[in-house]
């Protein structure tokens, strides 16, 4: 009897925990109607989904019975260049960065680095250009500690413009912006100002209050700084750099006479190493003159349109090699330097000749290489596991000099290879596309009608090398011509020779022998 008894309570036991389970299931199914955790924090990304267009009160409801959340401060009113009255915090939580910001009273005394737990609890979410909380007091607001790092994140203008709510009210740096219209030789910070990012643009705001509103605008910059929503009619970020010295000058000097034209030559190159491409591709160049790159900068473009690279609005070129995103990817070229005559190389960080486990040629004279899986271009172009196409629309390479590409800087040496698809590469009537320079194959005038043809794939500029098939051999594509470096033109064009190397294959074997080009004075 006291064993059927025991089986009896043992069963009531497991269906009262069953009951509890299905309860517990019950109030979690419901609690998924709502953004936030059974917590009394709410991340600050769940924060800003909330909002549809109007203002939010944040009751229990709302936040899933939490009450507060936490960041680290990343406004600094010291140079008085943000809206006075708001405080404005990052939070790094599920491998994401996402900030906002608040408005309160005194809000110049919480520095940079100061870690803050806020109480929310039926404040408002509202927006005016961007997003912000109403309502908060010092007295809901418990600073936890100070001097705290935060992440500074790289973006590009099309990315920040695409995706608002990833980093509106961050700290974020944007690298190689044109300023438009050119700034005049006075002019001042001042104000909004347009500045050119790839194929996209932002506003660089600098408030009269700024203790560096005064000081000139340079023509060209890398900029820090905080990203806010706009209400101006192009709807594009404005940025709120928080010092001057989060604008940096990086103007192209001026060019000395003696540099010429043609200084620099693209030779060859390997897009399809054997193997996998990431960090192994490159590009092998001449110099026509003595070359210090700390004193003359240069820098190349690579560009690929593969079907599946962004951005990629259909038969547009986009912003031509200022494309960047997953199409054009650049390598600054600021260090070093070469002699006339010398080869030298750009491109992936592990320098090898033939892809993974072939002869290094760390040796050679590397003018930049990056490790560009994992890391964007010198200011154009994402992280990409390959930066030249192995097969199908074409891809290009151009050199440049000073280190600030736009939709309209011409570069001193273009090479085009691959398909013959136009998907991506021009388009005529607006007057888009990859700009070409006067070289052995490219003219930027037609000679038998004198049209202007100042992109690639438009009029008589249609030459390609081709694809080398089948894919992955590990072929370097030697650009064998003649060069005259006292006219600074080509005698013989180059033509193309592919040399099939293996991974025990040494530089010689691409700098020398059949196919490589001859310099003559």
């Amino acid at each position: 009897m006291k064993s059927i008894l025991n089986k009896i309570n043992i069963g009531k036991a497991f269906v009262g925990l069953f009951a509890s389970v299905a309860l517990l299931s019950s109030c979690e199914n419901k609690e998924q109607n709502y953004i936030g955790e059974f917590s009394p924090y709410i991340a600050i990304e769940d924060i800003r989904a909330l909002y549809r267009g109007s203002e939010v009160k944040l009751t229990s409801e709302k936040i899933s019975n939490a009450k507060k959340i936490y960041g680290v401060v990343v406004s600094d009113h010291s140079d008085s260049n943000l809206p006075e009255d708001i405080v404005i915090i990052q939070q790094d939580k599920r491998n994401r960065t996402r900030g906002i910001a608040f408005k309160m009273l005194n809000a110049a005394s919480y520095l940079p680095g100061d870690s803050l737990v806020i109480n929310i609890a039926d404040k408002s979410l509202n927006k005016d250009g961007f997003l912000y909380l109403d309502g908060i007091s010092e007295s809901d607001i418990e600073k936890v500690s100070s001097g705290n790092k935060f992440t500074v994140r790289n973006t590009n203008a099309g990315t920040l413009n695409a995706k608002p709510n990833e980093f509106e009210s961050t700290i974020i740096k944007i690298v190689g912006g044109e300023m438009y219209p050119r700034p005049t030789a006075q002019e001042t910070l001042t104000g909004s100002k347009t500045m050119i990012n790839g194929a996209d643009t932002v506003n660089i705001v600098t408030l009269a209050s700024a203790t560096f509103a005064n000081e000139i605008l340079p023509r060209n910059i890398n900029v820090t700084g905080i990203p806010l929503g706009t209400k101006s009619e192009n709807y594009k970020f404005d940025i709120f750099p928080r010092h001057l010295k989060d604008i940096e000058d990086i103007s192209d000097p001026e060019v000395p006479e003696y540099i010429g034209s043609n200084p620099l030559i693209i030779t060859g190159f390997l897009n399809d190493p054997n193997g996998g491409d990431g960090n192994y591709e490159y590009i092998q160049l001449k110099a026509n003159v003595d070359i210090n790159f700390n004193e003359v900068p240069f820098s190349l473009v690579l560009s690929t349109n593969a079907g599946a690279a962004t951005p990629n609005p259909g038969a547009a070129p986009g912003a031509g090699w200022a494309t960047g995103g997953g199409r054009t990817y650049k390598f600054n070229i600021t260090e070093g330097a070469v002699k006339k005559g010398d080869y030298f190389y750009v491109g992936g960080h592990q320098r090898r000749i033939n892809g993974p486990n072939s002869t290094s040629i760390n040796s050679a004279n590397w003018a930049r290489y990056i490790q560009y899986s994992n890391t964007a271009g010198d200011g154009l172009g994402n992280a990409s596991s390959g930066l030249l196409p192995n097969s199908g629309n074409a891809g290009g390479m151009a050199v440049f000099i000073g280190v600030n590409v736009t939709e309209k800087s011409v570069p001193i040496d273009v090479v085009w290879f691959g398909g013959n698809s136009n998907t991506t590469i021009v388009d005529v009537e607006n007057e888009k596309g990859y700009r070409i320079s006067n070289n052995d194959h490219y003219r930027i005038t037609n000679t038998d009608d004198s049209s202007l043809q100042p992109f690639f794939s438009m009029g008589t500029n249609t030459y390609r090398i081709p694809h080398i098939t089948p894919t992955d051999l590990g072929a370097f594509v030697k650009l064998g011509g003649v060069f005259n470096t006292t006219k600074r033109q080509w005698t013989t064009p180059r033509g193309y020779t592919f040399t099939t190397l293996t991974k025990a294959s040494v530089l010689s074997e691409i700098e020398s022998g059949d196919g490589t080009t001859i310099q003559e004075d």
